[in-house]
């Protein structure tokens, strides 16, 4: 057979050792192709889509909660949700109405008064926008772990909106208060404490994480803000609030309210608040005011401050708390005759300063003792320097804390005088 002949037969049968030149390249790739693409579809049918998705039209976006204790236990919580009007806010399609609404609900629960309150609005509440939660006083003296469980537990709810407690009110009344900085109530909240917690202030962010957190610190519980309104409550829910140079009705911050555990003892203010605050490293800079030997007033603003607790432990059940306190301080009035330029009157200043500081953290301690309630971390602080004795004594820290030592490491340094040193009025 001619080598013609066989070409030509092997192209209908092969020959033995011979190889078929059929190209198989392209279907072997795309069987390698097929179990990759099965693989990556595969996740695909575990997903469940937007089954429960809402327009956004179809929205009501709460800004802020007010949680007040009901008169009967039917009606133990009485939810207000603080509304956006999106249209009054955009300026598009305004019918000139507030910019906010405000819907209010009742119920055993906190689900069941949302519920409530879900029944008045044509619109779904969602409440992932939620800035701002004020508890009523009331309510926090009587506990408020069932609070934090629905919040920690509700998808929709963010653990960072702010908390509050109103103070001497009811919650509602603040939710329902018109502001000349915002024209949304809970905006210019947010706004307030902000600013107070860098300048002048011993407020500072509390947010419902934070809250959750200090429940849970044995022996001790959570600080929070206090929240109140002053002036008369006549038209405060309307705009004539606005219209006048003093407005008839301003929120406020002030004051820290201190838990034991998640029940509410007291309130905090002055010295107690801002050693509170010192203790905690929670304050950007604040004033102090001290008297100078003339009878005068000097006044400081303390930029930087840094506390740091310490344990020393040699015998568990009688631990010695070291507060280290380093702060650096400029003197901001001083109308007498001191001479600023000398080295020795900055030194007896600074160790005025430093006694005014320990004196605001001893206020602190006292009134912590006092709640029985170490919100101060103290007990963190030996558990963090001996485990082994905090383990023999945090069924019965309380009796400690109340009696143990605290021992004061404190240095101020004054490093400027702004803009002058001796004042004007010293005579040459």
């Amino acid at each position: 057979m001619t080598s013609s002949c066989l070409r030509s037969f092997s192209r209908i049968i092969p020959l033995p050792g011979s190889r078929p030149k059929v190209n198989n390249m392209k279907l072997m790739n795309k069987i390698s192709v097929f179990p990759a693409l099965l693989l990556a579809l595969l996740p695909l049918l575990l997903l469940t889509g937007c089954w429960d998705n809402v327009e956004l039209n179809r929205r009501a976006i709460v800004s802020g909660v007010a949680i007040d204790r009901g008169p009967t236990e039917a009606e133990k919580y009485r939810l207000s949700f603080q509304v956006i009007v999106a249209e009054e806010i955009s300026g598009e399609n305004a019918r000139g109405i507030s910019p906010v609404a405000m819907y209010t609900g009742t119920g055993r629960t906190m689900f069941e008064a949302l519920a409530d309150a879900s029944r008045q609005t044509a619109r779904f509440l969602s409440l992932g926008h939620v800035r701002v939660l004020v508890v009523s006083e009331e309510l926090a003296r009587e506990g408020i772990k069932d609070i934090l469980d629905v919040l920690e537990r509700e998808s929709d709810t963010r653990l960072t909106s702010l908390i509050f407690i109103a103070k001497g009110q009811p919650a509602h009344e603040l939710m329902s208060t018109m502001t000349v900085f915002s024209k949304i109530p809970v905006n210019d909240l947010v706004e307030k404490l902000e600013t107070t917690s860098k300048q002048f202030g011993y407020n500072f962010r509390m947010e419902v994480d934070d809250v959750i957190r200090g429940v849970q610190l044995t022996g001790g519980g959570p600080i929070i803000n206090g929240v109140f309104t002053s002036g008369s409550r006549e038209g405060a829910d309307t705009n004539d609030n606005l219209k006048s140079i003093s407005p008839k009705n301003i929120l406020r911050i002030s004051g820290l309210a201190a838990f034991k555990d998640d029940k509410m003892k007291g309130w905090l203010d002055g010295d107690a608040a801002l050693g509170t605050v010192l203790l905690h490293n929670k304050i950007k800079e604040f004033p102090v005011v001290i008297k100078d030997k003339e009878g005068g007033y000097l006044s400081f603003n303390v930029y930087q401050s840094q506390v740091t607790l310490k344990a020393a432990v040699t015998d568990p059940e009688h631990p010695v708390i070291i507060v280290k306190i380093r702060q650096q301080a400029a003197i901001k009035e001083s109308a007498n005759s001191l001479d600023l330029t000398s080295p020795e009157v900055l030194e007896g200043l600074s160790e005025q300063l430093t006694g005014e500081t320990i004196k605001q953290i001893k206020a602190a301690i006292a009134s912590a003792r006092e709640f029985k309630s170490d919100y101060l971390g103290f007990g963190q602080v030996l558990q963090r320097t001996h485990p082994r004795g905090w383990k023999q004594v945090k069924d019965h820290w309380e009796d400690i804390f109340a009696a143990c030592e605290v021992q004061f490491d404190a240095d101020a340094v004054i490093r400027h005088t702004d803009m002058r040193s001796n004042s004007f009025q010293i005579n040459k």
